[in-house]
């Protein structure tokens, strides 16, 4: 038993998880004008996408119910071409911004969004593989798909960083928080909490003024564009465990 303590006291530490909240927050302020600058090409698409799906949702309303069925079904597939557009750019803006912090913050915020292009199927593979297992490891109870949901926490990383796909890329990321699931879920933890309370007071007026009022708008807005300027804390953040657990398992 003695041994056994002696070895845990010898394991390399993760970074402190305030020390981590610091230093993402400073990358974060130091870069934010290239980190809002490639988020928004992808941000611009997905709005296009939108507004064509708003135009098609307005023509099917303009064609009311005596128009011809082929009309209809034209205009639902430019509504439903027009959501699943938006969310390819949206996550394509997200992706953008792995490969602004890859690139070390350099190079035009444009060429790095059209990069995700070639990218985007993998990743989405990635995505919907790690989503599987961790559903599959939920039906098991609850608390599988919350331990297997920290292994594959950073797959992700993996795939941008290491340039791993699929199965290699899961592999990796069970690889590198083995022996660190604790120290791993206590510090996402943290951030999702910080996140959570953070919002809830950017929130907070929202609960003194009408639902229907100007202001509840205007600030439902703005509590949006809050949420997309922070999204990219949290991505640094879990960076930065990746990157010690990269060194520690050398």
């Amino acid at each position: 038993m003695n041994e056994e303590k002696k070895e845990e006291n010898k394991k390399s530490k993760l970074m402190p998880v305030l020390d981590i909240l610091e230093e993402s927050v400073k990358v974060w302020w130091k870069n934010l004008k290239k980190i809002v600058g490639v988020y928004l090409w992808g941000l611009l698409f997905a709005l296009v996408s939108l507004v064509v799906s708003l135009l098609g949702a307005v023509l099917i309303a303009w064609l009311g119910d005596g128009a011809a069925l082929i009309l209809k079904i034209g205009a639902s597939v430019i509504v439903a071409a027009g959501v699943v557009a938006s969310i390819y750019f949206s996550i394509r803006a997200y992706m953008s911004v792995f490969l602004l912090v890859k690139k070390d913050y350099q190079g035009k915020e444009l060429d790095i969004f059209k990069e995700t292009k070639k990218l985007f199927w993998p990743y989405f593979g990635l995505t919907l593989l790690t989503t599987i297992f961790i559903l599959l490891w939920s039906l098991l109870l609850i608390i599988p798909g919350i331990i297997y949901s920290i292994f594959y926490s950073l797959a992700c990383y993996a795939f941008f960083f290491e340039e791993k796909r699929g199965m290699a890329a899961i592999r990796r990321s069970i690889q590198l928080v083995k022996g660190y699931w604790w120290p791993v879920f206590g510090r996402f933890l943290v951030i999702c909490l910080a996140t959570w309370i953070f919002m809830a007071i950017v929130s907070l007026p929202l609960s003194f003024v009408s639902e229907d009022s100007i202001f509840s708008s205007l600030w439902a807005g703005l509590i949006q564009i809050i949420s997309f300027l922070i999204g990219p804390v949290v991505l640094l953040f879990n960076y930065r465990i990746y990157r010690d657990l990269v060194k520690i398992k050398k």
